[in-house]
This record gives C-alpha cells, sequence and structure tokens, in this order.
C-alpha cells in the first residue's frame, strides 16, 4: 500500500503567480498519523484518569475498613464500658430518689435527669472517620452518652450536697424513723403483705396489719430504727415478740421469734440483731411477721423500705 502512495505526488498550483508545489504523501500519511495518535492518547488519558483516581480511593477506603478492625473493637470495648457506667448512673438515680423520700425532700424530675441529650448532626459523613466505624459504635453517639453521664454526675454532686445537708440537720430524727428491711432478702422470701387476706387458720377474709417473711429458724432479725424496747416476751398468738420504741410516734413489732435477744428497756440501734425467726404462737410455718404503728395506727410497712432490698 505504502510502495503505490509512493508513486503518487500532491501537486498544488498557486492561483496567483502558477508556481507549483509538490508534497511527497507519505510524509502527510506519516504526520496525520502522529497527530491522530496524539489526541487520542490525550483523550484517554483524560478520560481513564477519573475513573483510576476513583478506583484507587475505594481501594484505599477498602484497605482501611480492613485495616480498623482493632479500631472497631476499641471502640466497642468503651461502648460496653460507657453502657455499663450508665446502668450505674441510673442505680444512684435510684438510691438518690430513695434517700429524698427518706429524707423527705423533693424527688428530681424525671424531665431534668434526662438533661435533654440528643439532636441530630449535620456533619458531612465523609470528612470525618465516622464511614470507617459501623453504624452502632458512631463516636457521635458515644460522645452523646458521654455528655450525658458528665451531666448525671454533676447532678447527683449536687442532689447529695443537699442530702448530706438533710443529715446532718436532722441525723438524730432520721435514725428513729424505720427505714430497712427486718431481716435480710437474701436469707429470707417476702411473703404476706399489709390488708385483707384469706386467714391460713379460719380460711375467712382477714385484715392481716403487717409483712410476712418466710425464713430458715434462727435467720437474724434486725431492729429498723434506733429505739428502746418497749417489750420482750411470750404474746399469745404473737408467740415470742418484741417491740420497739422509737420515741418520734413510731413503733415497731417483730413476732413468731424462736430466740430474743434483747430485753425490756435495752437502748438498741438501727440493724442491731434483736432476734431470731421461728415458728411460735399462731404460726403455720418459720416467718417473721412485722408491724410499724405510728401513733397506735398501724400502717403498710411497705413505704417504710429504703435499703432497696426488693
Amino acid at each position: 500500500m505504502l510502495k503505490k502512495i509512493k508513486n503518487y505526488k500532491f501537486i498544488l498550483i498557486s492561483k496567483y503567480d502558477a508556481t507549483v508545489t509538490e508534497y511527497n504523501p507519505s510524509r502527510l500519511l506519516y504526520a496525520a498519523i502522529s497527530i491522530s495518535f496524539f489526541i487520542v492518547l490525550l483523550f484517554s488519558l483524560l478520560f481513564f484518569s477519573k475513573d483510576f483516581n476513583s478506583f484507587i480511593s475505594l481501594e484505599q477506603i477498602k484497605n482501611h475498613r480492613e485495616n480498623n478492625i482493632e479500631l472497631h473493637s476499641i471502640v466497642k470495648s468503651q461502648q460496653n464500658k460507657i453502657n455499663q457506667l450508665t446502668i450505674e448512673v441510673d442505680n444512684l438515680s435510684k438510691r438518690d430518689d430513695n434517700m429524698r423520700s427518706l429524707l423527705k425532700l423533693p424527688l428530681i424530675d424525671k424531665d431534668i435527669r434526662k438533661l435533654g441529650v440528643g439532636g441530630g448532626n449535620s456533619k458531612d459523613k465523609f470528612n470525618s472517620i465516622e464511614y470507617l466505624l459501623p453504624e452502632q459504635y458512631s463516636l457521635d453517639g458515644i460522645n452523646d452518652k458521654i455528655d450525658f453521664l458528665i451531666r448525671s454526675v454533676n447532678l447527683e454532686n449536687l442532689s447529695y450536697t443537699e442530702i448530706e445537708n438533710k443529715i446532718f440537720i436532722d441525723k438524730e430524727k432520721i435514725l428513729h424513723y424505720p427505714a430497712i428491711h427486718p431481716t435480710s432478702l437474701d436469707k429470707s422470701k417476702f411473703t404476706s403483705g399489709f390488708g385483707y387476706r384469706f386467714d391460713p387458720f379460719t380460711k375467712n377474709r382477714k385484715n392481716h396489719e403487717g409483712h410476712d417473711f418466710s425464713a430458715k429458724v434462727g435467720t437474724n432479725v434486725y431492729s429498723t430504727a434506733n429505739g428502746i424496747v418497749k417489750a420482750s416476751r411470750y404474746l399469745g398468738s404473737f408467740g415470742n415478740y418484741v417491740e420497739v420504741d422509737h420515741g418520734n410516734g413510731f413503733i415497731t413489732t417483730y413476732g413468731h421469734l424462736s430466740k430474743r435477744l434483747v430485753k425490756k428497756g435495752d437502748i438498741i440501734e438501727r440493724g442491731k440483731i434483736i432476734g431470731k425467726v421461728g415458728n411460735t404462737g399462731r404460726s403455720t410455718a418459720s416467718h417473721l411477721h412485722y408491724e410499724i404503728k405510728y401513733k397506735n395506727k398501724k400502717l403498710d410497712p411497705s413505704a417504710f423500705y429504703f435499703d432497696l432490698s426488693l
């Protein structure tokens, strides 16, 4: 083909002066091919460079994800610790409410405890490292929870300061207020509440004026507040019986004991062992019968347990 082309020439004649110019077609062909190749190469680079860069970027992201397994593990561990701390703060809040109830202080409003933590985040996802982490380990979520914990701790500090001041002022009154369970719930079971029930002996409905705790014979029975032993004797259907006067209108009684470990006139403190669970008097099984009276009126003991045992 090229040999045939070499046998021909391009002749250009000027229309002004009739001058003649000859061109070798092979040189023109080579020039055209070179220019065409250059143009194709240029467009190819422009076209493929964007896809190539995108490919490289995707590979880098893939490598980041694969290389951040350790980061995922660390963030997950921190998330678990934060969740545990959140549970602890919730338990502190319950204890705080308990203490404030005992001291007759107003409870902290639930909306205040929530502290308004939350809100959206308009930050561009790919301008942070969030895209490297699973959604459940969002750093923004962790930061919100940390902020909640800090605010909650500050709130509890303020509350406990108020509680301490109240205790300092009313310490003696508080210590003479029934405030704990009369026996450990780890070694006993709450079996009967305050109010009407079927009497186990007569099978008729009868008002039960205290709480019953089923336990083995010999289980410790505790005074629920400071006071003076008003009675320690055997009393009919109550069997071995202890009565404690707390000096502020409150009196507590403990029945069906196997042993009485205090005598009339003893000065006792909250938590002192005053007897042992038994099955004396009118009783179908070993248990403790516990009552609270305020100015000779019997009250439901449920409102007087502040040790979070139930």
